[in-house]
Order: structure tokens, then C-alpha cells, then sequence
């Protein structure tokens, strides 16, 4: 009876600890939000940043930024489409191309782009995957993601911010995410297979264990963050903001990693903060900076038109399934 009771106190105290976690995150989130809401309606120059807006470039906003979209869309469905084939699961492409457009469009406006989780879903309503195996694909993709914007964030601040960063202090911090990386992998690996933890890292555990997999979706992971970099530059470049290559991977890449662990849907006020602060340290004056940031917004919100679009494809897809059956 008293270790019962025992027990259930360390669960409730636990619990609470978790509650607090929670609390002091989102308190925290809203703290960044309303301090950066606050430096961008105060301090941005809106007169002339308009002015610098309307006189856009068409070649490159909407035409070039959507081409880019597209292409990112399309290295994510084939990554999505490597890691299926690996589980033994086999889904039309085309459906696959439309599943995954709206999901990491619906992912633009969630905490830590949670959204994406949509196309597990989707795709169990189609019978085509189970919920287990399908988040375990989609914590497989978190985590190369997260490994591969390291490496380019630290590639590319090494080689095109050395004038801003102690390479010696990001050469430190990545050595020490990717030992934690590590470790977490030689533990993924020794799960069994038996339990639900073992079903749900299979696919991860799959992906270390075949080399051919591996590079594969690397090298598509690679290609995809590739895509995002050159809607950016498309973006900043219809409103005659030209980057060097580095320059644009670093802002790109460091800028995401502060979006995603900021907590703050869609990432309001902290990414045009971070990206205007970028472009002043690239030596763009500060309107055309404050311009540059919000020309990224506007690339996030024709992504999420087109992810609409998608969506309409896939309620008619949908109808037609169902009148076929």
C-alpha cells in the first residue's frame, strides 16, 4: 500500500513538473511574441518599406517564388516517398505530391511545424499507412531535418558570417548537438522492435541501418532546405535585395532554427525581427531590410494560398475515390 501510494505521488509530482514546463513555455513564448510585436510596429519604417513593396519585381514574386515552392514541395514528397518504400508501403505518387503539399504548407502556421503531422493522418484515412509506423516516419524526417539545417547553418556562418561569429563558439555548439545526436541514435538502434517504441522508431532505425536509404533522404533533406534557400532569395530579390549563396543559406537556415524553437505560430514578429536583423548585418539599409522581411512573409503566405489549392485538388480527389467506390 505504501509503495502505491508512493508511486502515485511520483506520478502526480512528475505531472506537475510537466504542467509547469508548459506554462513557463508558453509564457515565455508570449513574452518574445509581444516584445518583437512591439519592435516591429514601433521601429519599423512602414512608409518607406511600403514603398519599397509595391514596386516589386513580378518575375520573381509571385512567378519564381512559386516555382521554388513547388520544387521544395516536390524533394519532400520524394523524401516521404523513400522512407514509405522502406517501411513497405506504397502510395500513389501524385496523391503523395498533393497529401504532402498541404501538410507542410499547414506547417507554416503551427508551433514547431506541427502541422506536417496532417499527412499521417491523411494518409491512414486512405488505409494506405498505420498511425504508429506513420509518426515514427514523421519523427524520422524531424531529425534530418534538424541534422542537415546544423550543418548548413554552421557550413555557411562559418564561411559567410566569419566577420560576425566566433567560429570557434559554432564549431563548439554543433559539436555538441551532434554528440547528442549520436547518442540518441545508438539508443534508437538498441530499442526492440517488440514494444510500440520499437514499432515507432522502426522507420528511423531502418533509415541509420541502410546506407543506400540513408544517403538517399539526405541528400533529398539536402536539396529540399536547397529549395527553401532559393524561394527566399527569389523573394528578397524581387525587391532588388541580392545575397551571396552562404549569405542566403545562413539566414535561411539560422533564422528557421530560431522560428521553430520559438514556439510562436507562424513564428509572428520573431522572424521579421531576426531576418531584418540579418539583412542590416549584410549591410542592406534598414527600410530595404524591414522589406526584405516582411517580402519573406508574403513567400510564406503564397504557400499557404497554394496550400489551399492543394487542398481543393484533394477534396475532388477525394469525391471522386468515393464515387468510385
Amino acid at each position: 500500500m505504501h509503495s502505491s501510494t508512493a508511486q502515485n505521488l511520483s506520478v502526480s509530482v512528475w505531472q506537475k513538473g510537466e504542467d509547469i514546463k508548459k506554462i513557463t513555455g508558453i509564457i515565455l513564448s508570449g513574452l518574445i511574441f509581444l516584445v518583437c510585436a512591439y519592435y516591429v510596429i514601433t521601429y519599423f519604417q512602414w512608409e518607406t518599406v511600403f514603398q519599397i513593396m509595391i514596386r516589386l519585381d513580378w518575375k520573381w514574386m509571385p512567378f519564381a517564388v512559386g516555382g521554388a515552392i513547388l520544387l521544395f514541395w516536390l524533394f519532400r514528397t520524394l523524401r516521404w516517398f523513400v522512407l514509405l518504400k522502406a517501411a513497405g508501403v506504397n502510395v500513389n505518387f501524385f496523391l503523395l505530391y498533393v497529401i504532402v503539399s498541404m501538410s507542410v504548407a499547414l506547417a507554416l502556421i503551427t508551433p514547431f511545424q506541427s502541422g506536417e503531422v496532417l499527412k499521417v493522418e491523411l494518409l491512414k484515412k486512405t488505409g494506405a499507412l498505420e498511425r504508429v509506423p506513420g509518426y515514427g516516419i514523421f519523427v524520422t524526417e524531424r531529425f534530418l531535418d534538424l541534422l542537415v539545417v546544423l550543418f548548413i547553418a554552421a557550413f555557411s556562418v562559418l564561411f559567410g558570417l566569419s566577420q560576425f561569429v566566433d567560429k570557434t563558439v559554432v564549431l563548439t555548439f554543433t559539436a555538441f548537438v551532434l554528440a547528442g545526436l549520436a547518442i540518441f541514435v545508438v539508443v534508437i538502434i538498441r530499442v526492440s522492435p517488440a514494444n510500440i517504441f520499437g514499432r515507432f522508431f522502426a522507420p528511423l532505425q531502418q533509415c541509420i541501418k541502410s546506407g543506400k536509404t540513408l544517403i538517399t533522404v539526405l541528400a533529398l533533406t539536402l536539396c529540399g532546405w536547397l529549395a527553401v534557400t532559393l524561394g527566399w532569395y527569389f523573394s528578397l530579390l524581387s525587391i532588388s535585395i541580392s545575397l551571396g549563396f552562404f549569405e542566403a543559406l545562413a539566414m535561411t537556415t539560422i533564422t528557421t532554427l530560431i522560428n521553430l524553437f520559438s514556439l510562436i505560430p507562424w513564428a509572428l514578429g520573431i522572424s521579421e525581427v531576426s531576418i531584418s536583423s540579418f539583412l542590416v548585418y549584410f549591410k542592406q539599409d534598414i527600410a530595404l531590410a524591414q522589406a526584405g522581411a516582411l517580402m519573406i512573409r508574403v513567400y510564406a503566405v503564397i504557400a499557404l494560398i497554394m496550400g489551399f489549392a492543394f487542398f481543393i485538388i484533394w477534396k475532388f480527389m477525394s469525391e471522386r475515390r468515393a464515387d468510385a467506390d
